[in-house]
């Protein structure tokens, strides 16, 4: 099985959005976040979030395409962010604002913020100053896990860091850590957080819940 790689069309967006969401359906925080399930105004959301960052001059949003079928088997997109000065001067997390518009109902806004304020955090203490290309997100459509798509999109994104000689971040659930650590990710930094403080009351795995922030230093492929 081949697979090209090409850009996101927004076209693309709601079948991408429904491939994200369903590869994080099994993950312990999604109950959290989205107690009513995966909803009609969810999905609205997330879709109007990718329309924005697609149309992000910064931002690269790439699929793989099964060669033989056409189906989009896996999506990556990665923040650019080659200017330092630009790059650091994104208007901050306001640590007490509220949700923004079309946030679903019922959703868990104080933590979604509470790990949009540890991302902020990381990336001051981290890579202030500096050039750099985080990946945001990439995701397995489930029905093609560990057949290559992820790690083709990721070789992508690797080599781009690499030309421009800049560092790499990003946050790994667990699940990830291992296909990261063999393309040169280190971590540096876990969130462990008490979800019992965001209005959580079952038992649930606080390691399988954990996010860990990992950076991958440029080489030089000469």
């Amino acid at each position: 099985m081949g697979f090209k790689i090409l850009p996101l069309e927004e076209q693309d967006i709601p079948q991408f959005v429904r491939i994200e969401l369903e590869a994080f359906r099994s993950h312990p925080r999604i109950p959290m976040l989205w107690p009513r399930g995966y909803t009609e105004d969810l999905y609205a959301f997330y879709e109007s979030e990718k329309r924005e960052s697609l149309r992000d001059a910064n931002n690269r949003i790439l699929k793989a395409v099964d060669e033989d079928t056409g189906e989009m088997t896996a999506v990556s997109e990665w923040s650019f962010a080659l200017d330092p000065v630009a790059a650091h001067n994104h208007k901050p997390v306001d640590p007490s604002g509220g949700p923004p518009a079309g946030w679903p109902i019922d959703g868990n806004w104080e933590l979604r913020r509470f790990f949009s304020l540890n991302l902020q955090k990381w990336k001051k203490e981290w890579l202030a100053g500096k050039p750099y290309i985080k990946l945001d997100f990439l995701v397995t459509n489930p029905d093609f896990h560990r057949r290559g798509a992820g790690s083709r999109l990721l070789s992508w994104g690797v080599e781009q860091a690499d030309k421009h000689g800049v560092l790499m971040c990003l946050e790994a659930t667990p699940t990830g850590l291992a296909l990261y650590k063999r393309f040169g990710f280190v971590e540096k930094d876990v969130i462990m957080a008490d979800m019992q403080q965001f209005g959580w009351t079952q038992p649930y795995d606080p390691e399988s819940a954990k996010r860990v922030w990992m950076i991958r230093q440029p080489q030089n492929r000469d």
